[in-house]
């Protein structure tokens, strides 16, 4: 248990801290397993110091948007993830879908108010958006609050940064005669773990040489808030696992996902809701495509028929993934909606990976495509640069003032992939006027 949980100090820049913009700063981020290494540099000038903290969700699921980190003096500021800090009085926040995360509380309790105050205040200093969608999903929650103003005056996108190893392209001379895919996820239901077991069922329905990998721990139903609650409905899915076309894996260390990733011919992301879809950005660094869905964020780095294939889902007026109701997950015709909607990408996933089956040459434009993406979009050393200078500037602002966003600096991601970047459409089914 932590204790004494004292807030940092004012971090006024030269006044506070004695140093420049390009000198090192100390920065506290969370100390978590897997997702602050997203948002955070992967390389720094600064120190950046991974700090225990408080999962108040534990205590209540009403508390999931707050948190205590440990007090240290000696920060200039802490860049927090989707859990605001109550004891820091300069930071940053990103997150990835809602800010704050008030998914249990009543939309004007107490505590939301109270949530909502600290990210308005002055000491919060910017609020960054995991993706355009994630700023759709921010702007939409906030649609009545008197300080959306505010808000939106800090208020940017920044895509996650991913590790692009220095590796070449394992399937370069591979004759794609049995296509490879690999599924990454562990709500097997929500990420598209059941689109991955039917189309492997297709496969050998239609004698066509595609092989699938499934790396899950096969969590489906109940909290995973896109899944049918019917019981028993998943079986079916679950069943598929045992095809002669399928190895399911478990759970695997980072290293070995990835390997099985470079060995693959597409990623699979046939996600029904996802804040960004780390997966992909991992498969794409491996040089490999990805089949996924039109969801989310994902239009804003997989184009269809050029580092991948994107197949279309019925979307809301922020971009998530249209449906009977989350409220009525235990109802038949949700249950129903869901599996045709499995049955549907299914059957389209099989009808657009058939044209790449022995067709290297298919495949390697769409491999050099993911990989540049990778490299452009979420390479780690431009993502750790801009960070490292946004962490320079916030440290020489004063928590008296109002937090705005700087227009030359703070620039947000790109919606889309830049037009600049020399893709081209080599999507067998993809006509000039579909482009």
């Amino acid at each position: 248990m932590l204790k004494h949980f004292a807030k940092t100090p004012p971090a006024a820049g030269l006044h506070g801290w004695g140093c420049g913009m390009s000198e090192s700063l100390r920065i506290a981020v969370y100390d978590d397993k897997y997702p602050t290494s997203f948002v955070t540099p992967r390389s720094s000038r600064h120190t950046i110091l991974r700090k225990r903290f408080l999962p108040l969700n534990f205590v209540s699921s009403k508390l999931e948007g707050v948190t205590l980190i440990e007090p240290d003096r000696s920060v200039a500021l802490v860049h927090a993830f989707n859990r605001i800090p109550l004891n820091s009085s300069r930071f940053i926040i990103s997150f990835e879908s809602h800010l704050p995360r008030q998914f249990a509380l009543r939309k004007k309790g107490a505590m939301a108010k109270y949530m909502r105050s600290r990210i308005a205040s002055p000491s919060c200093r910017r609020i960054i958006a995991l993706s355009h969608f994630a700023r759709r999903c921010f702007l939409d929650q906030h649609a009545d609050n008197p300080h959306v103003g505010v808000l939106t005056d800090k208020l940017m996108v920044r895509h996650p940064n991913v590790i692009v190893p220095a590796v070449e392209d394992a399937m370069a001379d591979n004759d794609a005669e049995e296509l490879v895919l690999t599924f990454v996820g562990a709500h097997f239901g929500r990420k598209g773990g059941c689109v991955a077991v039917k189309i492997a069922e297709k496969a050998i329905e239609r004698n066509l040489p595609i092989r699938v990998n499934v790396i899950s721990s096969l969590q489906v139903g109940g909290p995973i808030w896109t899944d049918p609650t019917s019981p028993g409905f998943f079986d079916r899915y679950i069943r598929l696992l045992a095809l002669k076309n399928v190895h399911h894996h478990g759970v695997l260390p980072n290293h070995a996902v990835r390997q099985l990733l470079r060995n693959s011919h597409f990623g699979i992301l046939a996600t029904f809701g996802d804040t960004f879809g780390y997966s992909a950005l991992e498969s794409m660094s491996e040089h490999t495509p990805v089949l996924g869905t039109r969801v989310c964020a994902l239009p804003e780095f997989l184009e269809d028929g050029v580092n991948g294939i994107s197949l279309p889902v019925k979307l809301n007026d922020v971009g998530d993934w249209w449906n009977p109701g989350y409220d009525s997950r235990g109802d038949a015709a949700y249950a129903r909606y869901f599996g045709d909607e499995v049955e549907r990408l299914a059957t389209e996933a099989v009808e657009r990976l058939m044209p790449y089956i022995g067709q290297p040459k298919l495949m390697a434009p769409l491999r050099r495509q993911a990989r540049g993406t990778a490299e452009v979009m979420f390479g780690s050393k431009p993502a750790g640069e801009f960070l490292d200078g946004l962490y320079g500037r916030v440290a020489l602002e004063r928590t008296t003032d109002p937090a705005r966003l700087d227009p030359a600096l703070d620039i947000s991601s790109p919606q889309s992939l830049p037009t600049d970047f020399g893709l081209q459409d080599t999507d067998p089914n993809r006509t000039a006027s579909a482009a």
